[in-house]
């Protein structure tokens, strides 16, 4: 059963939540949307954490009913959605960097974090987790771009789940809603309605299907109250350290505005130079066009030529002559010739015309030519040296060419998302580092891995670096120490692997030792066993000790005569511990005297001295 609880609504609302019932607040222009936050869910959901961590610890576990009439007071849930208004950006902030920022760092510590599909078993299985933990905790809930958090309330008689979602919703279209209920399906079908999973046909997409496995994974951060609400002298320390990152990131826009002033400035510069390079290609079309009316009339003068003038005999074919100038200028128009040169040549040579138009009119498309194509070779260049972009397919941004790494998948990643992947796992000790995007693609078997000239080319810092040698040195070695210098050194792995016994690979020290069992070799001495067969089979050799003929259990005598009874139970050997042969095996004392005594007729039952 679900219920809305009025602005002006009874105290009885609450009690109901406490019998089973399910109950929304929610009050009007209490969204995020009403200041400037659109895309500060997260900073509303994380400050929910926070005031509710110090409303539990201030009103106690025996007091719920206190408690949940605070949360659903007005005042409570302005006060959350207030932050909303301090951010004015469009970008989502992630929870791990929202949760870096002193006013939660103090007041929130981070437990675990679980990832799985927008499913009901995914969310019933965080909601179980939390129940097993010592306080209440709250649940930070992230499917891009929507972030809402899930606040378990443990109570000395029942717990009590406490949905938050700072986004307007059918069920509470005017404001930011709180959910309210004491059992756990309740809570897991509620945010399974606000967080539904992807459509399949959408995750079916080829051009979406990165995009859509994004909205088809939630991330739960889990946070417990890192203790009790700050005082003074606390919230002084808070502001001092938000001031401090205040000015560093002024520091950085003003080093950025700088940085755009001058990229501003240069582009003004290529601007002019492009509007230069248009205006003088301008002039050269102009030139071409009053050119045509002088080649016009030298073209209508030369066929007057044609007509008036007596044709050689050797052309007495009136089409002839035509002809050929039409295929000689064909076949020259191609090379960047002028047409004109041909018509110059044939009426002057074979008419003995001799035009000076025709000649003027020759010389400036010549000129004109050679000008065309050093314009043209100079708007190849200009094309040349403008920058590409592309698109990252992590952040999903244009960027230049030059921010591109270079992969061997062909994935089209940027500097910065490449260098926080790559960062991200060496903080790990994660070894190989795969291409993300290889990753996501469930038919890909064999992503691209991380090279370490790329590393190097991304700029990691120092001890980044260091232990990515180290990772990339641990795949052809192994880190050997020795017990007896109490030194390490690293040794080739495939030699280690091959290796039985180990040996200290440093000057000055010569301990060798057993890998599988970690005992000292000694040199000279019995054949090396793990379990110790060997060098005991040696001491009794050596200490002249006999083992039992039926059970192998070693037997040393102290005095007395030969004849040896096996200590172990169930035995009931009896054998000679001068030539260790067996007597008899028997319990009856008939058996076992008649045995040693046809034994000890051929040996001896006793040593003496000299004899």
């Amino acid at each position: 059963m679900v219920s809305k609880i009025h602005l002006n609504g009874p105290n009885d609302s609450i009690v109901d939540i406490l019998q089973g019932k399910e109950r929304i607040v929610s009050y009007p222009g209490t969204s995020q949307f009403n200041g400037r936050g659109i895309s500060a869910c997260g900073l509303a959901a994380m400050n929910f954490a926070r005031i509710l961590s110090d409303l539990i610890y201030i009103h106690g576990q025996n007091r719920m009913l206190d408690l949940l009439r605070v949360i659903t007071s007005k005042e409570v849930i302005q006060d959350i959605i207030s932050i909303c208004s301090g951010w004015s950006g469009d970008l989502h902030l992630d929870v791990e960097d929202i949760q870096q920022i002193p006013l939660f760092e103090k007041s929130l510590k981070h437990v675990s974090t679980r990832f799985g599909p927008p499913k009901a078993r995914h969310f019933r299985h965080t909601l179980e987790h939390m129940q097993t933990l010592s306080s209440s905790s709250t649940v930070i809930i992230t499917r891009p771009p929507e972030i809402i958090a899930c606040t378990l309330i443990k109570g000395s008689d029942t717990d009590v789940f406490v949905i938050f979602d700072s986004h307007p919703r059918t069920s509470y279209p005017a404001g930011a809603g709180i959910i309210l209920n004491i059992s756990i399906d309740q809570a897991v079908s509620r945010l399974v309605s606000i967080l539904p999973a992807a459509d399949s046909n959408l995750l079916s997409l080829s051009g979406l299907q990165w995009q859509a496995q994004l909205l088809n994974h939630v991330s739960g951060h889990i946070f417990v109250s890192n203790g009790p609400p700050a005082d003074m002298r606390g919230m002084q320390h808070t502001v001092v350290e938000s001031s401090l990152a205040v000015l560093r990131l002024r520091a950085e826009v003003a080093g950025l505005t700088q940085k755009n002033e001058r990229l501003a400035k240069e582009n003004e510069t290529l601007e002019g130079e492009v509007q230069r390079l248009d205006d003088a290609l301008s002039v050269e079309r102009k030139k071409v066009v009053s050119l045509r009316a002088p080649s016009k009339i030298v073209q209508d003068s030369s066929a007057q030529h044609f007509t008036s003038l007596p044709l050689p005999s050797r052309l007495s074919n009136g089409i002839a002559g035509p002809s050929r100038l039409a295929r000689s200028t064909r076949c020259d128009a191609g090379a960047w010739s002028s047409p004109y040169d041909t018509v110059k040549e044939d009426i002057g040579h074979e008419w003995g015309l001799d035009s000076p138009s025709s000649a003027v009119a020759l010389k400036l498309q010549q000129s004109f030519d050679v000008e065309d194509l050093q314009l043209r070779d100079q708007m190849r260049t200009l094309a040349a040296l403008l920058p590409h972009s592309f698109s990252c397919v992590i952040c999903m941004e244009e960027q230049p060419v030059d921010n591109s790494v270079d992969l061997k998948c062909n994935h089209s990643i940027c500097r910065t998302c490449i260098r926080g992947h790559i960062c991200s796992k060496i903080e790990e000790h994660r070894f190989p580092v795969l291409c993300p995007v290889c990753m996501t693609e469930k038919d890909n078997r064999q992503p691209a891995v991380i090279s370490g000239l790329l590393v190097q080319q991304i700029g990691v810092d120092e001890r980044q670096y260091a232990i990515w040698e180290e990772m990339e040195l641990s795949q052809l070695s192994v880190l050997l120490h020795c017990h007896k210098c109490q030194r390490s050194v690293p040794v080739d792995r495939q030699e280690h692997d091959e290796s039985r016994m180990l040996v200290c690979p440093l000057p000055d020290c010569n301990h060798i030792w057993c890998k599988a069992c970690q005992q000292t070799f000694i040199i000279g001495g019995p054949p090396h066993s793990c379990d110790g067969t060997s060098e005991l089979d040696h001491l009794m050799k050596q200490r002249g000790w006999k083992y039992c003929p039926n059970c192998k259990t070693p037997v040393q005598r102290d005095g007395g005569c030969s004849h040896m009874t096996c200590i172990s139970p169930g035995c009931n050997t009896h054998f000679c511990y001068v030539c260790g042969k067996n007597i008899v095996r028997s319990a009856l004392r008939s058996d076992i005297q008649d045995a040693v005594t046809a034994h000890y007729r051929a040996c001896k039952l006793f040593d003496y001295l000299g004899v």
